[in-house]
C-alpha cells in the first residue's frame, strides 16, 4: 500500500494536468479504502445522516469487502439508509448483486421498493422481467410509474398489453412512460 501511494503521490507533480486529475482522484479512493474499518462501523452504528455519508463514501470503491458492507445497510431500520446502500449497490451494475435488490422491491417502504426498482431497471437483464413486472401492480403509485420506466428499458414484447394498458388508462405520467415504451419495444 505505500509504494502505492508513494507513486500517486508522486504523479501529482506530473507535468500534464491528466496524469495529475487521475493521480489525485486515485490517491481520494486508496484513502478512503484505508478508513473502510471506520466507515464500516458508521454504516452498522452511527446516526442516520452518518450511515448514509459512509454509504456514499464507500460509494467510489470496488470490492468483495464493500458490497457485504453494504448489503448488511439493506437491513437497516432506517427507509433512508437502505435506500442509500439500494442506489450505491446499484451504481455498480454487478450481477452478483441483482438478487439482493430483487429482494429489496418487497420492501414494505414505498421509497426503498421505488429505489430498488430504479437500480434494476439499469441492468437492463431480461431475467428482471418477471421481478419488475409485478411492480406495475404496487400499490403506490410512484412504484408503478418507475416500473413502466425499468419495464420499457427492457424492450421486452412481452410486456406490451401492459404498456398499452398504462397508455390508455394511467396518469398522465404512466401514459407518457409507457407510450415511450411502446416505441422502443422490439417488434
Amino acid at each position: 500500500m505505500d509504494k502505492r501511494k508513494e507513486i500517486l503521490i508522486n504523479a501529482l507533480q506530473d507535468k500534464q494536468e491528466d496524469v495529475r486529475k487521475v493521480a489525485a482522484e486515485a490517491l481520494e479512493r486508496l484513502e478512503v479504502r484505508q478508513r473502510i474499518e471506520p466507515l464500516e462501523q458508521k454504516v452498522a452504528s452511527g446516526a442516520m445522516l452518518v450511515k448514509i455519508r459512509a454509504i456514499y463514501a464507500l460509494g467510489s470503491l470496488r470490492g468483495h469487502r464493500v458490497i457485504e458492507i453494504l448489503l448488511k445497510a439493506l437491513n437497516d431500520p432506517s427507509e433512508d439508509v437502505r435506500a442509500a446502500a439500494i442506489r450505491v449497490l446499484g451504481s455498480y451494475m454487478d450481477s452478483s448483486v441483482m438478487p439482493h435488490l430483487v429482494d429489496a422491491l418487497k420492501d414494505l417502504s414505498p421509497v426503498v421498493a421505488r429505489v430498488a426498482v430504479d437500480a434494476l431497471g439499469n441492468f437492463r437483464n431480461p431475467k428482471l422481467m418477471g421481478p419488475l413486472f409485478q411492480m406495475l401492480k404496487h400499490q403506490d403509485q410512484g412504484v408503478v410509474e418507475r416500473a413502466i420506466e425499468a419495464v420499457g428499458k427492457l424492450g421486452d414484447k412481452r410486456a406490451e398489453e401492459a404498456m398499452i394498458y398504462f397508455a390508455l388508462k394511467g396518469n398522465y405520467k404512466m401514459k407518457t412512460l409507457a407510450i415511450k415504451a411502446l416505441g422502443e419495444m422490439e417488434s
